[in-house]
């Protein structure tokens, strides 16, 4: 695989995080193998990626339902 499609799998692991549509790195690591990154069970076996991507499901779930408040 090439270091090109691994930078857009981090950036797609990125957009999924912030897009508050999913609970974790778990969800968001399957569902960029389903998008065809066989590599995201690799690249994601790190705990400050891990912790990084929940971070940011969090805040992204918690943005929207503040946003849903109002």
């Amino acid at each position: 695989m090439s270091r090109e499609r691994d930078v857009r799998m981090w950036r797609e692991a990125g957009k999924l995080a912030e897009s508050g549509d999913y609970e974790g790195w778990q969800v968001i690591e399957w569902e960029l193998r389903k998008r065809g990154f066989p590599r995201a069970k690799l690249l994601l076996d790190n705990d400050r990626i891990r912790d990084k991507l929940d971070q940011l499901c969090k805040s992204a779930q918690a943005k929207r339902a503040y946003s849903n408040r109002t």
